[in-house]
């Protein structure tokens, strides 16, 4: 049997897909299966899956109709014959030694799963992302004590614990037919989480590593940067909201998975408030902030995935007005187009008050640290008891 086989599901991604394939056959690890699977790409990612599957015998090159990279993964998992399996979406790479670590470490450790922490990158910029959970071997019993309890979400909004990503684990490959083949082909937000959380739920025995073996490549067409329209945007989160929530009812309750889900829910409907939420432009404040209301002159800290679309829904619908934007990361952004400022130049405009536009809880008490030191201006967060309530639940259809 091969000991692992790595899976890339390919769309559209010919400017990234030479690097992808590139730091997958320069492994270490021999007894390992390549499969590329085209999904229908309307540019050159055939052509180039052709390419290194002739000149490389553990590659196999598989196309077919565009079905979304649910779909895409599915249909390399039906051809896998590792032991093992990870995936690696074909606009990110891994470190040169990642298959043969993660191979001997799930061994050594009779795992059915193992999790790493993986780096982000954005343009010149790299970030080291981490689970929530403290690094270790968790048989049943400790995952039943330790780990479902706070899987998904900890106790503050928002934090990650096990973060729903499926290209920084490494499975047995039973285990995750179990559960792959299970996940709807529609559902196109969220997929990772429909998949991986009852993975873990089903698992024996699981490890986390405090080590980094991926590099996710974050680009301004990220899913979550986009604006698909508002019948796309519902369909896609109740799909997964209904096809999740069966799945946690086949778990004991006093796990609070349901309340850990909805947590995660309202996580990814946030950003999406000005769409998905019922009324949404009558609301007489900016919505998740009480204090910010029409026609105030407003600063924005945070030009990650939330606060752009944060700014773009002000500057389109002129609610309040911008005066600056920042964000730490101001030169990376500013590469990909950004018009975003450095936080030293906080005291250099006036305003009514600066928004901290981040969804992370340990981010948030940062980024008001930061803006403390620098002026006594009017600080608008989030207000996290209100998007609990049963207004905002209702608003949502949560």
């Amino acid at each position: 049997m091969i000991d692992l086989s790595v899976i890339v599901p390919i769309y559209n991604i010919e400017k990234y897909l030479r690097r992808c394939i590139e730091s997958i056959i320069a492994q270490s690890c021999h007894s390992m299966e390549i499969i590329l699977v085209d999904d229908g790409s309307l540019d050159s990612c055939g052509n180039i899956c052709d390419e290194f599957a002739q000149a490389d015998s553990r590659i196999i090159a598989i196309h077919k109709e565009n079905g979304g990279l649910v779909s895409a993964r599915k249909e390399g998992l039906r051809r896998a014959q590792g032991k093992y399996v990870i995936y690696v979406d074909g606009d990110d790479w891994i470190e040169a030694d990642a298959c043969e670590k993660m191979l001997k470490s799930i061994d050594s450790k009779k795992a059915d799963m193992v999790f790493y922490d993986h780096f982000e990158n954005t343009g010149d910029f790299e970030k080291l992302v981490k689970h929530g959970i403290k690094e270790g071997i968790y048989d049943k019993k400790l995952l039943e004590e330790c780990i479902y309890p706070h899987m998904i979400s900890g106790d503050s909004f928002f934090e990650w614990q096990v973060i729903p990503t499926l290209w920084d684990v490494i499975l047995k490959r039973d285990l995750l037919e179990k559960h792959q083949f299970d996940v709807e082909d529609e559902i196109a937000l969220g997929e990772d989480a429909a998949c991986i959380y009852p993975c873990l739920l089903d698992a024996k025995s699981v490890a986390f590593e405090r080590k980094a073996y991926y590099h996710y490549r974050q680009t301004a067409n990220s899913m979550i940067k986009q604006r698909p329209g508002l019948e796309i945007e519902r369909k896609r989160l109740n799909l997964l909201n209904t096809y999740v929530g069966k799945k946690l009812n086949n778990y004991p309750n006093e796990y609070g998975l349901k309340k850990q889900w909805l947590s995660y829910m309202l996580f990814l409907t946030l950003p999406r408030a000005d769409q998905l939420y019922r009324d949404y432009s009558k609301l007489t404040f900016l919505y998740p902030y009480f204090e910010v209301k029409p026609t105030m002159k407003i600063a924005i800290y945070g030009a990650g995935t939330y606060g752009q679309r944060l700014y773009s829904y002000i500057r389109q619908t002129g609610f309040c007005e911008v005066i600056a934007w920042f964000d730490r990361n101001y030169e990376e952004l500013k590469e990909q187009g950004f018009d975003v400022k450095s936080p030293e130049d906080i005291n250099k405009y006036q305003y009514d008050g600066i928004i901290i536009a981040n969804l992370f809880y340990e981010s948030r008490q940062q980024i008001r640290k930061t803006i403390k030191e620098k002026t006594d201006t009017k600080i608008f967060e989030i207000d996290t008891e209100f998007i609990f309530s049963k207004e905002s639940l209702s608003g949502f259809g949560l």
